[in-house]
């Protein structure tokens, strides 16, 4: 027995009243709901509309909707953490590792034209900072689709919310260690092979946000 519109809307606010604010897993679970419940309809036709309903709704176990939410949360979280560790690797390797040992040791190099080497490499992570601001922008910008959110998209701007935290701790321990640098430039070193960690780490995820923006656009057909 098929539901009619009116019945599958329902179904769809129903979901919604439990706080499921992605569009993908309200379209997700709508579906799973229905399909279910047009099966136990039509092997019991004499069961009411809330009955079959909340048959098709046991199915998802006992902590519901929520509890997958977090599950699928977790999944794709995992997910862009590995891709994009994977991007990162790819250019710490021969041929393109050239390239990030070459900035470093540009970093490292540059730092000696002024009076306080740690001050131009806390400077350098105050640029990182500022090349932040556009991912950060997009998050507010390109948040919803057409008025639709997507846990997809969330996903890939928040790997960018760690950034500051991180620029945090750099500015600490240059601090730290400042006396220590300035008796050792070398110590200077590993802090601008981490900057260009952040430099990796910023370039990879903006290709990743944008890649999944264009994704979830054609798979929703919002174009």
């Amino acid at each position: 027995m098929k539901l009619t519109a009116e019945q599958i809307e329902y179904v769809s606010n129903y979901i919604k009243s439990f706080d499921i604010k992605w569009y993908e897993l309200q379209v997700e679970f709508t579906d799973h709901i229905v399909t279910s419940m047009e099966e136990i309809w039509e092997k019991d036709p004499e069961l009411t509309f809330h009955q079959v309903k909340q048959y098709a709704e046991n199915q998802f176990g006992r902590n519901g909707f929520k509890a997958i939410e977090e599950d699928r949360t977790q999944i794709l979280r995992k997910e862009f953490r590995n891709a994009q560790w994977k991007m990162i690797t790819e250019y710490l390797r021969f041929p393109k590792i050239i390239g990030s040992i070459f900035l470093a040791l540009f970093m490292f190099k540059a730092s000696f034209y002024f009076d306080e080497p740690d001050t131009f490499v806390k400077n350098s992570f105050g640029l990182l900072a500022i090349l932040s601001i556009p991912a950060f922008y997009s998050f507010y910008a390109i948040r919803k689709i057409k008025g639709k959110r997507f846990l997809e998209l969330n996903i890939s701007h928040s790997t960018f919310t760690g950034i500051f935290g991180f620029l945090f701790w750099i500015v600490f321990l240059l601090n730290t260690f400042k006396e220590s640098i300035q008796k050792n430039p070398i110590l200077m070193l590993p802090f601008c092979c981490v900057w260009v960690m952040g430099i990796l780490f910023l370039l990879t995820g903006l290709h990743l946000q944008k890649k999944t923006i264009i994704n979830v656009k054609k798979q929703y057909q919002l174009n």
